[in-house]
């Protein structure tokens, strides 16, 4: 069977876009029907007990098989032309849905295979959610952690006094010591008219500017 690159309408979706299948071409009949095999055959019983597998056995058989040069075994007459008509018309229609059956099976093929890979896909964005949820645990314990720290220090800084450190008068900002406070002054607070007091203030301490 010859075949060539067409996109075919009907087999697209979410998941598989336009699928691209060879182009359908009739098979030229070449095969001789086996008559004794097909004599042998009990049509009603397979209709009967759905005989799927007899189908299969003799699908390639009946629909490729040629007709043109078959004669009746009792007159030796060529068959009617009227059921040759039917008989060819009924193979075309078997390979057409053959056919069919082919482009269905690749695109069900297709879809698994692109199912698969978003299945893998959700996994991973699965673990990365997880790894980022671990993350965040850690960040937030980390976080705790230190405010915790925190508050054990300014409960230090409470028990130790206000005394023990040098607070501005004109932001109420403290400092550890008179140098970091006399720096702080001269850089924030320069040219305001309390520096001057407050550098009488801390001169009368001994901590003149």
């Amino acid at each position: 069977m010859q075949y060539s690159a067409a996109t075919v309408e009907g087999l697209s979706g979410p998941l598989s876009g336009a699928y691209t299948l060879p182009t359908f071409k009739f098979q030229p009949r070449r095969e001789s029907i086996d008559w004794r095999r097909i004599s042998a055959v009990d049509v009603d019983r397979v209709a009967r007990e759905l005989d799927v597998a007899t189908l299969q056995e003799n699908i390639a058989g009946v629909t490729f098989c040629n007709l043109d040069r078959e004669v009746c075994n009792h007159c030796r007459q060529p068959v009617d032309p009227v059921l040759l008509k039917v008989l060819r018309l009924a193979q075309l229609i078997i390979e057409y849905l053959l056919h069919c059956q082919d482009c269905l099976s690749a695109s069900v093929a297709q879809l698994e295979a692109r199912l698969q890979a978003s299945l893998g896909q959700q996994q991973r964005g699965q673990q990365e959610l997880g790894r980022q949820a671990d993350e965040l645990k850690g960040v937030r314990e980390e976080s705790r952690r230190r405010r915790k720290m925190i508050s054990t220090l300014q409960q230090l800084l409470l028990q130790t006094g206000a005394h023990s450190y040098h607070t501005c008068h004109l932001c109420d900002k403290t400092f550890m010591n008179a140098t970091f406070l006399r720096g702080h002054i001269q850089r924030r607070h320069a040219g305001t008219t309390e520096v001057g007091e407050l550098g009488q203030h801390l001169g009368a301490a001994g901590l003149g500017f």
